[in-house]
């Protein structure tokens, strides 16, 4: 795949509730991956929290934010009017200053960084000098660098981010839906529900592609007319119950993903 990867724009649905859902029961395989994947996340989270501390000797950038039911009910799908504007680095960018549009951001950020592209190093500095604040941006990449490369081996990737010959190595991020918990004209708190998908497909490998659910909570600044991360942390779940379905071959897996290209998502 291109690191300007075509994608198709899709549009978030309206919030709606549930009933109650029995205790979910875990698979010891798709768990075990899906800690390695939070693991790593939360790595960059944290390296997140500790240059935004480096910075301004805070962690909490939005206080004094204001947020009403109105606000987290998620509101009505963006106009075509209010969609994001083009797209740098394969990210979409241009958002309206609304509590909407920092919920776009945030959901196709999560889709930006939940990608294989992050574990190049290219794409990887030109996905984080888009969507991050200028003012943390300064020595967050030397870190992103070091916890991402230290996680190719873990995937059985090659040094440089690319997987071995005869092998496929799947990575992506889908938002479920998204909640805006805090706004300001200055500043957003949103929290992303979504399912990755992350591993090898291919012969030997150790680590075949399962999925992993995580809740995101991105802390965004206005900056020079457009929505920017300042903040990234992540939880697992909530996380449905698995095992409706019988899994694929990793060819079919590998297959999949070369011939259907990646969603971004613009609510």
């Amino acid at each position: 795949m291109s690191d300007e990867e075509p994608a198709t724009r899709t549009r978030l649905p309206r919030p709606t509730s549930s009933p109650e859902s029995p205790e979910p029961r875990r698979n010891p395989i798709l768990s075990g991956i899906g800690v390695v994947v939070v693991i790593a996340v939360v790595i960059v989270s944290l390296l997140f929290a500790a240059n935004r501390s480096d910075d301004d000797g805070s962690t909490a950038k939005d206080a004094g934010q204001t947020s009403t039911a109105a606000e987290a009910s998620g509101g009505p799908p963006l106009s075509a009017a209010q969609l994001p504007e083009r797209t740098e680095s394969g990210v979409p960018v241009g958002y309206p200053q609304t509590a909407e549009g920092a919920q776009s951001a945030a959901a196709n950020f999560v889709v930006a960084y939940g990608s294989d592209r992050m574990f190049r190093a290219q794409p990887r500095a030109a996905i984080i000098t888009t969507i991050t604040d200028p003012a943390i941006r300064d020595g967050l990449l030397a870190r992103v660098d070091q916890a991402f490369r230290a996680q190719t081996a873990t995937f059985g990737l090659q040094p440089d981010g690319n997987p071995p010959k005869g092998q496929t190595f799947v990575c992506r991020a889908v938002p479920m839906g998204t909640k805006s918990v805090a706004f300001t004209p200055a500043s957003a708190t949103v929290e992303v529900w979504s399912v990755g998908v992350v591993g090898m497909a291919g012969v030997g490998s150790t680590k075949p592609v399962a999925e992993a659910w995580n809740t995101t909570t991105m802390k965004l600044s206005w900056v020079n007319g457009d929505w920017k991360l300042v903040e990234f942390s992540q939880k697992e779940g909530p996380t449905p119950v698995s095992g409706l379905q019988d899994p694929s071959s990793a060819n079919d897996i590998a297959k999949a993903d070369g011939e259907f290209g990646e969603l971004r998502h613009a609510r």
